[in-house]
């Protein structure tokens, strides 16, 4: 310990330009302790410079890779005047451009448009188009070619699944940038049909509208999108099996990252799960909660979001003298426990709610008004539903009787009433419910059944298939219909709970009635105010806490695997399976380390 003190007292004091002269005089033994030094030296200099880099460095997205992804079902219809399922949307929202896309908040943001502007009135949207957009054949997008896409939805031979959206709609060419759109009175959801895709007139405008749906255009698309379709693989029945797309560079929202896709048809979830497992593809969406559980390791990402689906207990009072009651209707509302259907039917895929309007609309806190089963005993018995000898919750009524009676009072006659209460007729807590045979709805209804049984609530359930369903409902022949409502719009709740729409064509299934709530419904139509809308919906979520006709339980969530070497695939606010692909230009599958400073 002596010798290594001394020398590196005697290594300190040396100065620079003696240092050769005096390394070539060490014996042996100091040589050797010397080169020990200098080696702790650098390994130490190289991990704390290592460290600092890695403290500055951040990942950025880089370009190149591929992503093959899955889908079910084959599209046939890669065309936005036709495309009708999922499959043909999936490809529309990958090919094509509209005047606005998704952003990866579900925020409405201009595509091909550079700016728009909504009268005061709010019934006439005008677009001013970018002039630098192109086809993926490399022929300029003008308002021609919008133009064109709408006639071709408005087109009655062709019978476009879009053409209830326009049809009424005035389109008009204001000059070679300029386009304006007028409808008959406001409609708050009519901008979110903007993000249509554009059709290249000078491909089309030689198809008749009797041949628009058998064109071979239909499979090899062309259009405007983030990705452009190179070639189609089919199997020997000359159908799609899969497309392999590449990256359009003059795709007008930036180049995307990922250099090639490929997007591979399946006919069902258990050969989708089944590729995703066995790495024959990298990611799927829409897969179902009961599949989840085997993807979670490190290999995967769970990307989940909440639906705008809303599922609940809608209520026909007109058919249950229980229901007639509202404190009947609150014991169910608060005894039934959201979170065990929750877990038990969507495997803790979901979120439970207390009104109609989803967090796509809404983005407010729902948590579970359940009460223990302490409290829901005390609160069925304090209601006077007793338990019989057979198990069964029931209430009797009470008869009172009143007699006249005459009586002698000393020397006057004097003529009374009393009353006397008896025992009435027996009421059992019964309940009948309606619903689809759907694996989920099934599911959900038994558990509801066996919850509300443990408290003595005779529950019936019925099950019927879509066609029957779907007349029970037009009839509203049902007391209770368990049963999802799909929230495609800000407009869609005007439709399923104005009480102008209780009876059929009208959606409002619980048949409920409350003017306050007409009002703010309709005021919301007319507001073209985000905010301001936003306010009317608060409202409306609390009128459905004081007085409901319905009881909502949850909003199941869409869920979308990834392997965990692509980034960047989480999207808020999917409304359909297509939104996942809007902002698919930002995806990444490669990534690059910086310097933070680099990155501004």
């Amino acid at each position: 310990m002596r010798t290594l003190l001394s020398f590196v007292k005697k290594v300190g004091s040396i100065k620079k330009e003696n240092l050769k002269k005096v390394v070539s005089s060490f014996d042996q033994k100091q040589l050797f302790i010397f080169r020990i030094l200098i080696g702790i030296s650098l390994i130490s200099t190289l991990l704390l410079l290592n460290k600092l880099n890695q403290k500055f460095l951040v990942s950025i997205p880089d370009v190149g890779g591929s992503i093959t992804e899955g889908i079910i079902g084959t599209p046939v219809q890669i065309n936005p005047v036709l495309a009708i399922s999922d499959a043909d949307e999936d490809m529309v929202s990958i090919v094509y451009s509209g005047l606005m896309r998704k952003d990866i908040n579900g925020d409405f943001i201009p595509d091909i448009a550079k700016n728009y502007t909504i009268s005061e009135n709010g019934t006439v949207y005008t677009f001013v188009l970018r002039n630098d957009v192109f086809f993926h054949d490399g022929k300029n997008l003008t308002i021609d070619d919008v133009l064109f896409t709408v006639s071709k939805m408005q087109d009655k031979e062709i019978k476009s699944p879009k053409n209830i959206v326009w049809d009424g709609v005035v389109v008009e060419k204001i000059n070679e940038e300029t386009i304006s759109f007028t409808i008959k009175q406001p409609y708050i959801s009519f901008i979110e049909n903007m993000n249509f895709g554009i059709l290249p007139k000078h491909l089309w405008e030689n198809v008749d509208s009797n041949q628009f749906s058998v064109s071979s255009m239909n499979i090899k698309a062309v259009g405007s999108g983030p990705y452009k379709i190179d070639s189609v693989d089919k199997d020997s029945d000359g159908i799609p099996r899969e497309y392999t797309l590449s990256a359009f560079k003059k795709f007008n929202l930036g180049k995307p990252n990922v250099k090639n896709l490929h997007i591979v048809v399946y006919p069902n979830e258990i050969e989708l799960v089944a590729a995703l497992k066995n790495g024959n593809i990298d990611q799927a969406g829409g897969i179902s909660p009961e599949n989840v559980r085997t993807f979670k390791n490190e290999n995967f990402t769970i990307n989940e979001t909440t639906l705008p689906r809303i599922f609940g207990l809608f209520l026909n009072i007109s058919k249950s003298k229980i229901l007639s009651d509202q404190n009947n209707i609150e014991i169910l509302n608060k005894i039934i426990n959201k979170q065990e259907i929750i877990d038990e039917v969507l495997y803790g895929h979901g979120d439970s709610i207390n009104h109609p309007i989803p967090k796509t609309i809404l983005n407010t806190k729902n948590p579970s008004n359940s009460i223990s089963n302490t409290d829901a005993v005390d609160l069925l018995e304090k209601n006077g539903w007793q338990l019989n000898e057979s198990g069964t919750r029931e209430k009797s009524s009470t008869v009172v009787t009143t007699k006249t009676i005459t009586k002698k009072v000393g020397k006057k006659t004097v003529t009374e009433k009393v009353s006397t209460k008896s025992k009435g007729a027996v009421s059992v807590f019964e309940i009948s419910i309606t619903t689809g045979d759907t694996p989920e709805l099934k599911s959900a209804s038994l558990n509801i059944k066996k919850q509300l049984e443990n408290y003595g609530i005779k529950v019936d359930i019925k099950t019927y298939e879509s066609g029957q369903l779907s007349q029970i409902i037009r009839n509203r022949d049902y007391e209770i219909l368990l049963f999802g409502q799909v929230v495609n719009s800000e407009s869609d709740l005007y439709s399923f709970w104005h009480s102008s729409q209780k009876t059929d064509p009208g959606l409002n299934i619980a048949l409920y009635s409350n003017e306050k709530v007409d009002a703010l419904l309709s005021g919301a139509q007319k507001n073209t105010n985000k905010d301001e809308r936003t306010e009317i919906y608060k409202n409306i979520a609390n009128e459905f806490t004081k007085n409901t006709k319905a009881i909502f339980l949850y909003s199941p969530k869409y869920i979308y695997i990834t392997r965990s070497n692509i980034k960047n695939t989480q999207t808020s606010n999917i409304i359909n399976t297509a939104d996942r692909f809007s902002a698919i230009y930002t995806w990444y599958a490669k990534e690059n380390y910086v310097w933070k400073i680099f990155t501004k």
